[in-house]
């Protein structure tokens, strides 16, 4: 029987389209359909009425299961809502209609949810899935234009029903309407459906992109650190690894206001699982001018003072922050905290970055909703930085 098994969900988000996912049991076409809905005082959705005119139908006769099309034409920062369907030799079906909202353009503000171990702590946890399932819920409440998602979402990247189980179940509601981006993890184990099930830039395991005034560049810890030799360094942070040379490259001709990179491996935290050998990228962040470091492993939070050349500086220095989020091991924390560290605490969390073309707001919001971190970073006309 055909059926709609995981998704849709939304990846790869321009100024003017997006790229739309799904898998159906069976193999079958695949459609989407995008509709404009007009804006009243009450209404279906968020004062809109229920859309009702097709704006574009896109279609791939191809059967697949995993189903993946790209809709473009669309105005930027601008609200739609979209359905798909599929159908085989026998039967179609369709899916609800959900909203969709195109890419904020240089200038615009914009927010971001960021969490991981959505399936990493799985052998941890006693809940049956509530952490995961709360988590989520936490971050549609804030509404956030994507979700970063900083690896080990699933126990084993290899074994197929980890995928629905740990992250496309728990996370439905999210993902039919925020596009999501991801780094590998270890428990991602480079599997093959992990580039399956998404639509990350060329190479995939490492790629950047930009959102509004943000460039973002995604890094393979793994590849750099590799789980069988862990926590040794290979050699591979140096010029000549293809991962390195892209990261020189990439930072280098980004010229955005803001620079964020996410990785999964740890090289700042006061607890077990660091992996201090990242560290060599430091230098390389600092000369080109990141502002943020987004990493996972330990399962924890904890947030950096602002480093620079391995010291606390407050004019130059990055904040690196490890959002271990849906899971909380407070026994991997050490006894105290280390000279680096700012905050830190092991509980289940999600953090919202609200980004704006002069600051970055970053608050950490624990499963229950409650705030328990927070801090905003300025940036002058001369790149000079400000936290509060």
């Amino acid at each position: 029987m055909l059926e709609i098994i995981k998704g849709p969900y939304l990846q790869s988000p321009k100024v003017d389209g997006m790229t739309i996912m799904w898998e159906t049991s069976m193999p079958a076409s695949s459609c989407v359909e995008v509709l404009l809905a007009e804006r009243i005082h009450s209404g279906h959705q968020g004062n809109y009425r229920k859309p009702d005119q097709v704006l574009s139908t896109i279609q791939h006769e191809d059967f697949m299961t995993i189903h993946r099309v790209t809709v473009e034409g669309l105005a930027p920062e601008q609200l739609y809502f979209y359905r798909i369907s599929s159908r085989d030799t026998d039967s179609e079906v369709m899916s609800d209609t959900y909203p969709l909202k195109t890419a904020v353009p240089p200038g615009g503000a914009f927010s971001f949810a960021v969490t991981s171990e959505t399936g990493g702590y799985s052998g941890f946890d006693t809940t049956g899935g509530s952490i995961n399932r709360r988590i989520f819920q936490q971050m549609q409440r804030y509404r956030p234009d994507l979700a970063l998602f900083i690896g080990d979402i699933v126990n084993d990247g290899r074994e197929y029903e980890d995928w629905e189980t740990y992250f496309f179940g728990p996370g439905r509601d999210l993902l039919t309407n925020t596009p999501l981006y991801s780094c590998l993890g270890n428990h991602e184990c480079n599997g093959e459906w992990y580039y399956k099930y998404f639509d990350f830039p060329s190479p995939r395991n490492y790629y950047s992109f930009d959102y509004g005034d943000v460039h973002f560049t995604c890094l393979d810890s793994t590849d750099f650190i590799p789980d069988d030799t862990y926590p040794y360094a290979n050699g591979g942070i140096a010029p000549g690894n293809a991962q390195f040379d892209f990261l020189v490259q990439d930072l280098a001709s980004s010229t955005a206001k803001w620079k964020i990179v996410f990785f999964h491996y740890p090289p700042y935290v006061s607890g077990g699982y660091q992996v201090e050998d990242l560290r060599q990228l430091s230098p390389l962040f600092e000369a080109n001018g990141v502002d943020l470091v987004l990493t996972s492993h330990t399962i924890v939070y904890e947030r950096s003072h602002p480093l620079y050349q391995g010291q606390i500086d407050e004019a130059r220095g990055i904040t690196y922050i490890v959002a271990g989020g849906a899971g909380a091991m407070p026994s991997w924390l050490l006894p105290k905290r280390e000279w680096h560290t700012s905050q830190s605490v092991a509980v289940p969390h999600f953090v919202q970055v609200v980004v704006t073309p002069s600051r970055l707001e970053l608050r950490a919001i624990d499963d229950e909703g409650r705030l328990f971190d927070q801090f905003i970073l300025k940036k002058d006309q001369a790149s000079q930085r400000t936290y509060f």
